[in-house]
Protein backbone atom coordinates (compact mmCIF):
# COMPACT_ATOMS: atom_id res chain seq x y z
CA UNK A 1 0.00 0.00 0.00
CA UNK A 2 1.55 3.49 -1.00
CA UNK A 3 1.86 6.12 1.84
CA UNK A 4 0.38 9.84 1.04
CA UNK A 5 1.96 12.49 2.49
CA UNK A 6 0.54 16.13 2.15
CA UNK A 7 2.23 19.19 0.76
CA UNK A 8 1.99 23.04 2.25
CA UNK A 9 3.53 26.26 1.86
CA UNK A 10 4.09 28.17 5.22
CA UNK A 11 3.03 31.63 5.09
CA UNK A 12 4.71 34.34 8.21
CA UNK A 13 2.08 37.08 9.33
CA UNK A 14 3.93 39.60 10.90
CA UNK A 15 0.97 42.58 10.40
CA UNK A 16 -0.37 41.53 13.80
CA UNK A 17 0.82 41.88 17.31
CA UNK A 18 1.15 38.05 17.46
CA UNK A 19 3.08 36.31 15.02
CA UNK A 20 1.51 33.44 13.19
CA UNK A 21 1.83 30.86 10.35
CA UNK A 22 -0.63 29.58 8.22
CA UNK A 23 -0.21 26.35 5.79
CA UNK A 24 -1.81 26.02 2.66
CA UNK A 25 -1.96 22.59 1.24
CA UNK A 26 -0.64 22.53 -2.35
CA UNK A 27 0.11 19.09 -3.51
CA UNK A 28 0.69 15.44 -2.19
CA UNK A 29 3.62 13.13 -1.77
CA UNK A 30 3.43 9.93 -2.76
CA UNK A 31 5.81 6.66 -1.55
CA UNK A 32 4.94 3.54 -3.24
CA UNK A 33 5.97 -0.06 -1.81
CA UNK A 34 8.52 -0.27 -4.31
CA UNK A 35 10.40 2.53 -2.59
CA UNK A 36 9.29 4.92 -5.63
CA UNK A 37 8.47 8.73 -5.10
CA UNK A 38 6.25 10.88 -6.94
CA UNK A 39 5.45 14.61 -6.53
CA UNK A 40 1.97 16.03 -7.26
CA UNK A 41 1.61 19.88 -7.19
CA UNK A 42 -1.93 21.64 -7.58
CA UNK A 43 -0.42 24.56 -9.53
CA UNK A 44 1.47 22.05 -11.98
CA UNK A 45 -2.15 19.96 -13.30
CA UNK A 46 -1.70 16.52 -15.08
CA UNK A 47 1.94 16.97 -14.13
CA UNK A 48 3.99 14.44 -11.80
CA UNK A 49 7.30 14.66 -10.57
CA UNK A 50 9.58 11.60 -9.91
CA UNK A 51 11.95 12.43 -6.79
CA UNK A 52 15.31 10.18 -6.69
CA UNK A 53 18.48 10.43 -3.83
CA UNK A 54 20.71 12.56 -4.64
CA UNK A 55 24.00 10.31 -6.11
CA UNK A 56 26.70 11.31 -8.48
CA UNK A 57 25.12 8.47 -10.61
CA UNK A 58 23.30 9.45 -13.55
CA UNK A 59 19.48 9.52 -13.37
CA UNK A 60 17.58 6.34 -14.92
CA UNK A 61 15.21 7.10 -17.95
CA UNK A 62 11.61 6.24 -17.64
CA UNK A 63 9.72 4.95 -20.73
Amino acid sequence: MSNYYTVCSERNQTDTLEAKSTFQKIGVLKVTENGGWFLHLYQQPETSFRIFPNTEEELPVIN
